[in-house]
Parts: C-alpha cells; structure tokens; sequence
C-alpha cells in the first residue's frame, strides 16, 4: 500500500513520489520549492481548468462530472484528484472541496485566486480560459445572449453555493427543463452565475470547470 508509513518496504519520506496519508498534501518526487509542491510536501497551489470537451446536462450526476474531469485530467498528466465545480441540490463546492491556503493557478500557471476564501468572494484574478491541454474554451450552442460564447455548467454562484435547484434533473437527464452557466471569459461574479434557462436547455453542451483539491 503505498500512501501508508511504509513505501516499497522503505520508510516514506516527502520526495520519494508517493502521497504519505495523513502527512503529504502532495508529492511530485523532488524536494524543490516553486513547482506546486513544496520541498515539504505541502501544496503551494492548485491547478484548475476548463475542460477541452463538451457535455450535455445529464453528466450522470455529480459523480459523473467528477470522472469525466478526473478522465481530461489524466489525458493532460496533471497529477492529484480533480472535482468540477457543480452543485446539485445537496452538495456544492462549499460542501465538497478542499479549503485552505493554497492558490490556484491555471495549466499555464497564470494566477486565479490565492486560496479557496479568494476563490468564492466574488472576483477572480483572472478568467478560467485554459483548458487542460493548455487551450482555449470551447463554444457549446447555448443560446445564452445570443450563443457562441464559451458556456459552462455551474448550477453554483460564484459563492461556491447552489444558484438553483434540480437542475437537468439532478445532472442525470437531458430532458431536464432548468440549468444554469458561467462563463469561462469572465472574472466578475458571471465566472460562475451568467445565464440561466428554462425549457430544452440540458440537451445544450457545455463545458465544466475543474479544480484540484
């Protein structure tokens, strides 16, 4: 078991690139400062991106949101474990993801927030306009404003809180008849809360926004 005191039947230690349980908040096989993980182990920020595919509202879930950005993380070999910043009518980002001190930081390092309190008071310090491939947003066909802007499925306010409830059904139909976007070129309150639409809407694709905990 290799994130318990013993690795490989050796002692674990910060470096030897394994994620110590209970001691390590990261671990990339190097006692270096400045890369994200810190010589101690410590995470001195987080990624975050928008995903380079988009989905329909029936995302089986938020589970399935989960796994289907852990899957564009993994394309992009960015290590640790990824949520996407949705809310259903129970869980929300205030309720699942990890807090602290840690900053977030796009695939190509430009700084968003300097911690998860920065990242939910409303104003980013720059838009979520990366994917995980270091790409831009893709464009779905809502109909938000007219279309052609790079939509993303939230169901959350900037807050970190639910903005509506039962949206596509939970994240589980496309027969669902509310959702809610942000938008991905924005670094006001409208990141997370846009638009919001009724009637045939969970059939649009969207992207998601993904951040590592």
């Amino acid at each position: 078991v290799n994130t318990d005191a013993c690795v490989a039947c050796q002692a674990a230690a910060c470096g030897d690139g394994f994620v110590q349980a209970g001691t390590d908040e990261c671990d990339d096989g190097n006692l270096a400062d400045g890369d994200g993980c810190s010589a101690t182990c410590k995470l001195e920020f987080r990624r975050a991106f928008v995903t380079s595919m988009l989905y329909t509202g029936d995302l089986g879930g938020i589970v399935g949101a989960d796994a289907k950005i852990q899957a564009r993380a993994q394309a992009a070999g960015l290590p640790g474990t990824f949520l996407a910043w949705i809310s259903d009518d129970v869980n929300t980002p205030q309720t699942r993801f990890t807090k602290g001190v840690a900053g977030y930081r796009l695939v190509n390092n430009t700084v968003i927030a300097t911690s998860f309190a920065d990242l939910t008071d409303g104003t980013l310090l720059a838009p979520i306009n990366v994917n995980e491939m270091g790409g831009g947003p893709p464009v779905g066909n809502t109909s938000c404003a007219g279309g052609g802007f790079p939509t993303v499925w939230t169901g959350t306010l900037a807050t970190g809180n639910i903005w509506v409830n039962n949206q596509c059904n939970q994240w589980t139909s496309i027969n669902g008849t509310s959702a809610t976007w942000g938008r991905a070129t924005d670094t006001n309150t409208s990141w997370s809360s846009w638009c919001s639409g009724g009637g045939a809407v969970c059939v649009w694709t969207s992207a998601l926004y993904c951040f590592q905990q």
